[in-house]
């Protein structure tokens, strides 16, 4: 019936536009980076730090020094850095403060055997090495390629023969 008005359903149309019109949205700022000063990073080395209380007091061979038992993880590091290279009174030094020539002067009489069991108590007290050090090189491997010389050998504790070793069939002993 023309002029006649259906009533319409406002709430339907109003909830569809309100669908059809994204809300406003409360813009914010994004957080600022932080500044690289701000950032708390922790240091992976302090993984190998150790606390291990106070320092022991040893005697060897009438030297006389304390094993440090505890250290940063940069010093421990530097301890394990000696060790790779084979400086030995250097790897000693870190854990005596600095008796590590006193101590490798009184052991260079003896055996390289010897002279690793002893270090190696030196080094167990500090804590910073589970393992045992290996002998000292012996002197036949001054000639092996690739070989680096031992602090043994390099301090007069050893010698090399100039005479050449028959060169390796590949076979072993039982071979």
């Amino acid at each position: 019936m023309p002029g006649t008005a259906t009533p319409r359903n406002t709430r339907t149309r109003a909830k569809a536009k309100a669908a059809a019109v994204p809300a406003k949205t409360v813009e914010t700022a994004a957080p600022a980076a932080p500044e690289p000063d701000d950032v708390d990073r922790f240091d992976i080395l302090e993984a190998l730090a150790i606390t291990g209380g106070e320092p022991q007091p040893i005697t060897l061979l009438g030297v006389e020094a304390d094993v440090r038992r505890t250290f940063t993880g940069e010093e421990a590091a530097v301890f394990h850095g000696h060790l790779a290279a084979n400086r030995l009174r250097e790897a000693i030094d870190v854990i005596t403060d600095g008796s590590g020539q006193a101590i490798w002067d009184a052991v260079a009489h003896l055996p390289a055997d010897i002279v690793a069991k002893l270090i190696n108590k030196v080094i167990a007290l500090s804590g910073l090495s589970e393992g045992e050090l290996r002998p000292l090189s012996p002197p036949s491997s001054a000639r092996m390629a690739g070989a680096v010389r031992s602090q043994a050998y390099a301090d007069g504790m050893a010698s090399i023969s100039e005479q050449r070793s028959a060169n390796s069939t590949g076979e072993t002993a039982a071979g």
